[in-house]
């Protein structure tokens, strides 16, 4: 009888901690764009590359000074595009950084606690050294978080961008 108990109680514990690993909340929410930005400060870009769901998608419109651009983006042209960003700055000798801030607007999460909507709002500048900012891109996206073995994860990104570079306006 003490067996069974045991059992029980074994079972009860695992399928609460289960259950808790495999949930989202809006701390977790939280913690994985605190993450992100981390990873893009640092220069991260295969970490980041891990953070996207196999099935990522990321849709949506830059405008810049040479007009409006469709941009549409899977997980490898997505993780190819880290990578060209952080070798680029590399490659600069340390005299290229980059500012990058979210601002998380609202989260929404799902019924079934597996998935979140996330509204944000980006600002990403790059400068160098003497010559100051030469870049900068202000994003507004509609995010989907989808939480996989206990590890939270982005499935797809909707947006709109405005991009400007050093000979445009800041």
């Amino acid at each position: 009888m003490r067996v069974i108990i045991l059992l029980l109680v074994a079972v009860g514990i695992g399928g609460w901690y289960w259950n808790r690993q495999n949930t989202l909340d809006e701390a977790a929410v939280t913690r994985f764009y605190d993450i992100a930005t981390e990873h893009v400060l640092n220069g991260q870009g295969k970490e980041l590359c891990a953070m996207l769901t196999k099935d990522f998608t990321r849709t949506g419109i830059n405008s810049t000074s040479q007009g409006r651009i469709q941009e549409n983006a899977d997980k490898q042209e997505t993780c190819d595009k880290y990578d060209k960003m952080f070798d680029g700055m590399a490659h600069t000798g340390g005299m290229m950084s980059a500012n990058y801030q979210i601002n998380i607007e609202h989260i929404e999460i799902g019924k079934d606690k597996r998935s979140a909507e996330v509204k944000l709002a980006t600002n990403v500048s790059m400068a160098i050294g003497p010559i100051g900012k030469v870049a900068e891109t202000r994003d507004k996206s509609v995010e989907t978080l989808v939480i996989r073995n206990g590890k939270v994860m982005l499935q797809k990104s909707e947006g709109t961008a405005i991009t400007r570079t050093i000979g445009d306006r800041f």
